[in-house]
This record gives C-alpha cells, sequence and structure tokens, in this order.
C-alpha cells in the first residue's frame, strides 16, 4: 500500500494492525500519530516503546488481553530492526483474537544499512506482516516515499495552521528550501514562530521573522557567508561564526553548491530568456527580495567561473572527506576572487 491508498482508507476507518516503512521518516511519523488519532478513544491505553526498549514480553502481553476496566490498547513500536517472524505473528494473533486492540509499527531505515539493505529488510518484514484472520481494512504495511516539493508545503501549511500562524506559500517555500526541503526540519522550524503569538492570536509570519530564527544550517548563517562572497566583504568572522556553532563542513558546503547551482539556474534562464522567472527557475516564487538578490547576484559570474567555482567546491569536499578539515578559507578566497 501506497501514501494515497492510506489517505483514502483513512477516511473511512483505521488499520488495527499497521506496519509503516520507506525513505521518509517524517511521513512514518506523521501517519503512525494519524493512524492512532483515528482509533484512539478516551477508553483506549496508548503505550510506546522507543527502539531498544522493544521487549516481545511485554508487548504481547499488551496485545493479547484487554485492558483494564475493559478499555482497549494502542501498542506503538518505533524500531530500527527487522522484527523475527514469528514474534510478528505472534502480534498479529493477538489482534485477531482481540480486535479491540491495535498495533503500529515504524520501522526506520538503521545507519548502519544502505537503502539497498534496508528496503530488502523491507520486503522480508511486509512478507510477515500478515494473517489469515485479519482481512480488508484490519491491516495494513504502507510505503512512503521521499515527499516532493508541494507535497511537503502542504504539509508546512497544515502545521502552520495547528501552531496558529499566518504564513504566506513563498515564505513556507523560502523555509523549506534553507533546509533542502527536508520537511522534518521545517516543520521543527514553524515551532520557533509560536513565540511571537499574543493571546492566543494568530501571527502572520513575515520575511524578516524567517531572517531572524530560521538560519538554514547556523545561526550566523552560511546564507550570510554566500552574501559576503558575492559582495565582495570580509567574511572570516562569519567563517569563525559557522565553525563555532559546530556546524558539519560537509553540510556547509552543500549549503554553498546549492547557492551557487541556484545562481547558476539564474544566470542560463536568463542569458536564453532576457529576464529571470523564479517559478520557472526554481520551482516556486520566493520572496521578491531573495528573487532579486539572485537575479542580481548571477550576472557577476559568467559560464566558466560558474565550472571554476564547482570544481572548487568539489575538490573541498573530497579535501574533507579525506580527514583535511576546515579547508574553506582558501577555497572561499579563490571563489571570491572570481566574482566582478
Amino acid at each position: 500500500m501506497y501514501k494515497s491508498q492510506l489517505d483514502t482508507l483513512l477516511k473511512k476507518t483505521a488499520p488495527r494492525a499497521s506496519l509503516l516503512y520507506g525513505e521518509s521518516e517524517f511521513l512514518i511519523n506523521y501517519y503512525s500519530k494519524k493512524i492512532a488519532q483515528n482509533i484512539t478513544t478516551q477508553s483506549e491505553e496508548k503505550t510506546t516503546f522507543y527502539f531498544d526498549e522493544y521487549q516481545f514480553e511485554s508487548v504481547n502481553a499488551l496485545l493479547s488481553q484487554g485492558s483494564l476496566f475493559g478499555g482497549q490498547s494502542l501498542v506503538v513500536i518505533k524500531t530500527t530492526q527487522k522484527l523475527p517472524a514469528k514474534e510478528i505473528q505472534s502480534f498479529l494473533k493477538s489482534i485477531a483474537r482481540y480486535p479491540q486492540n491495535a498495533l503500529i509499527i515504524e520501522y526506520y531505515a538503521p545507519a548502519s544499512k544502505s537503502l539497498g539493505e534496508y528496503m530488502r529488510d523491507c520486503k522480508a518484514f511486509v512478507a510477515s506482516f500478515k494473517n489469515p484472520e485479519l482481512k480488508g481494512n484490519d491491516i495494513a504495511e504502507v510505503r512512503f516515499f521521499t515527499p516532493q516539493f508541494d507535497e511537503c508545503k502542504m504539509f508546512l501549511q497544515e502545521r502552520a495552521r495547528e501552531l496558529g500562524l499566518v504564513i504566506d506559500d513563498r515564505l513556507l517555500s523560502h523555509i523549506l528550501s534553507l533546509h533542502n526541503n527536508d520537511i522534518g526540519i521545517a516543520s521543527k522550524e514553524l515551532e520557533k514562530f509560536v513565540i511571537y503569538k499574543t493571546d492566543n492570536q494568530p501571527k502572520t509570519i513575515e520575511l524578516g521573522d524567517v531572517n531572524v530564527l530560521c538560519d538554514g544550517v547556523a545561526s550566523f548563517s552560511v546564507e550570510e557567508l554566500n552574501y559576503a562572497l558575492m559582495d565582495k566583504k570580509p567574511f572570516l568572522e562569519i567563517l569563525h561564526a559557522i565553525y563555532e556553532e559546530g556546524v558539519n563542513e560537509i553540510m556547509m558546503i552543500s549549503e554553498i553548491q546549492r547557492f551557487f547551482y541556484q545562481l547558476f539556474l539564474f544566470f542560463a534562464y536568463i542569458k536564453i530568456h532576457g529576464k529571470a522567472n523564479a517559478v520557472e527557475i526554481l520551482g516556486f516564487n520566493p520572496p521578491q527580495q531573495i528573487t532579486q538578490r539572485l537575479s542580481h547576484y548571477c550576472i557577476r559570474l559568467k559560464e566558466q567561473d560558474y565550472a571554476r567555482i564547482f570544481e572548487i567546491l568539489s575538490q573541498w569536499r573530497y579535501d574533507v572527506s579525506k580527514g583535511q578539515s576546515k579547508q574553506s578559507y582558501n577555497a572561499l578566497i579563490k571563489i571570491q576572487a572570481l566574482i566582478r
């Protein structure tokens, strides 16, 4: 089953046994909560086992009997380990026998395995997640893929409404872009804006608020470093501040690469069409100030300059991967020298 099929199912009912897995940790967690909300009542007891807390005997005990005072039990298991088939079968047998109880398994990719290895484990997990007594809407195994940009924005819109925030779609797109379309991080960023609310009244978020509270990979942001490079201003103080934040150097390089890639897209589009169109270039419409800045910066470099910048950044990334940390100053000096 895929997300769209689960959405359709949840409009009618919620499965009593769910296995959630795939490339998107955010969607696994999001839909686990959504399923739980659909099946949880005041009389239902929810118990969550977090990763190393998992114990077969404890889970099975909860699922194989009624709760106190005739209530129901919902068990949520968050794990990076493929559970043994015998244990899964025992859980499903208990749910079939005690249909008032429910199980949600959130199966995340372990850091020690490649995506291919994880998906092979998922396939085996899915094969064992079956019981002849649980049919139709009683049981569901759902694979989630990394959400597309527009889909991420929809989740951000929903989260903003939950938090009582009023925020323009362009700013939501900007926040997503700051975090490389990571919906999990971007969703957490929205929670920062709650401090602006007064007397529980909705707060209209503006670009200035985003610039203050959303900084991408560091509070002394890499975005500010990029602007200093393009404006041919001193950047050493900014660079030191970023390092003091403890920012991962590979992540910083990725942010700089993303910035210059956006500039190159603007450069190429303007060269062909004569003027910029942010929606066609980026796929979304950022705040006007950002479009103007990118349009202004992109023409300060020639095509061969962009090629050289990407070579410098690739070499910097390679050096860092070989253990030569903090190679940034020489690389950034070379980049700034190319800017006209």
